[in-house]
């Protein structure tokens, strides 16, 4: 889960404490680049974009999760998901090095598409490999990863943490610890039986 729903939840919080810094930063990037401000309505805009490249994202990797979760395997989808959340950290990361607020929007982007597919994969897996008797408890754990997310993202987000004016690059990056750890953890855990067996057609291995 920390690598699955975890992050749906911490992404979806973490981007309300520097928002009044994005958009400043928003704001003096257009200055620097055009020589004027930018409008209180075109601020808000672009922050709306920005907000709203999550969501899309979302819907974007919900669409391609089931062909990967059939092509690819449940855990190897899950493995190669984190790529997304790497992508989406190193581009928001440097955002403000490359004096880009685009980078940022393509960044909630990625991080939805990652959100997305891990919403829909990470259940999936935890319902087929689970043993009968702790199936109902184990597929519940997804939504509790998802509030541990949330209030996690939250404390994260506190000014004397990662929310300060000068930090929240590091704090939209942050992101790419849970997917280490999943990429470190989930290469030792097994492939879902049912996908072994009815998608694979190994039955040895499912057994």
């Amino acid at each position: 889960g920390i690598g699955g729903t975890f992050q749906y939840g911490y992404n979806l919080s973490i981007i309300n404490a520097p928002a009044s810094y994005i958009q400043t930063f928003m704001n003096t990037t257009w200055l620097e680049r055009m020589g004027a401000p930018l409008q209180s309505n075109v601020i808000l805009l672009l922050w709306s974009f920005t907000v709203s490249a999550y969501p899309l994202g979302g819907l974007t990797g919900a669409v391609v999760a089931g062909p990967m979760a059939i092509m690819l395997g449940r855990k190897m989808s899950l493995l190669l998901n984190n790529v997304f959340v790497i992508i989406a950290a190193t581009l928001s990361g440097f955002s403000r090095m490359a004096k880009s607020f685009e980078m940022i929007m393509l960044s909630r982007f990625f991080t939805g598409v990652n959100a997305g597919v891990s919403m829909n994969i990470q259940p999936m897996y935890l319902a087929e490999s689970a043993p009968k008797k702790l199936r109902g408890a184990v597929a519940l754990t997804s939504a509790s990863f998802t509030a541990l997310g949330l209030v996690l993202g939250q404390i994260v987000g506190l000014r004397e943490l990662l929310g300060g004016e000068e930090s929240w690059p590091f704090l939209l990056a942050s992101n790419v610890v849970p997917a280490l750890i999943q990429l470190t953890a989930l290469p030792w855990l097994p492939e879902s039986p049912r996908y072994l067996l009815i998608d694979r057609g190994d039955k040895k291995s499912c057994i």
